[in-house]
């Protein structure tokens, strides 16, 4: 059993440490050690796909997040509803990974019953039409969720202020999204 991505984590374990490719990779030091020397008894393309995104850089579109590091998809999908909190980032994320996403590897008992709608585009896929941000419709919703969520766990400022950093790291993924596309194009 030998290939590419198996080589690249057999030098990178040479190249640092077992450790620091277990610390990278998440997985744990037995798994790398026995995937190394030809003897995990378990999922190998699990561990294909982590090594691929980590160390050579393969990448999916998510339809929530746009290209984003294989790895962080699969990081996505582990989280469980009660992990989710309030970040309306998160449960869109949850939602997605459950409602039909190509990239899901969740068993279709965990599938959501009323999916929600995605758009994943395939690369080079251009979108005709672009929805312009709304920042004031989006501060008044923030206000508006920030007011209902303090009646029953405390302080409308330290609720607002989680809002808006949420919000403001979901624009910074679209403007970066945005960024990238027009690198693309040449812009």
């Amino acid at each position: 059993m030998s290939s590419a991505w198996l080589e690249v984590l057999r030098s990178e374990v040479k190249k640092t440490s077992l450790q620091k490719v277990a610390d990278k990779t998440g997985l744990s030091r037995t798994l790398i050690s026995q995937t190394c020397n030809d003897k995990y008894p378990g999922d190998l393309e699990r561990v294909r796909q982590v090594v691929e995104s980590v160390f050579m850089g393969a990448k999916v579109n998510c339809p929530i997040l746009g290209e984003i590091p294989q790895h962080l998809c699969m990081a996505h999908q582990k989280k469980q509803a009660g992990e989710l909190g309030d970040n309306p980032m998160a449960i869109k994320l949850y939602k997605a990974c459950r409602s039909g996403c190509p990239y899901s590897q969740i068993d279709e008992t965990e599938l959501l019953r009323q999916p929600i709608r995605l758009h994943v585009a395939d690369v080079g896929e251009q979108k005709a039409a672009v929805a312009l941000y709304d920042a004031s419709a989006v501060i008044r919703r923030l206000e508006r969720q920030a007011n209902s969520d303090a009646g029953t766990s405390g302080s409308v400022q330290k609720i607002m202020n989680d809002l808006l950093k949420s919000e403001l790291d979901a624009m910074a993924v679209r403007y970066n999204r945005l960024l990238k596309q027009l690198q693309r194009d040449g812009k």
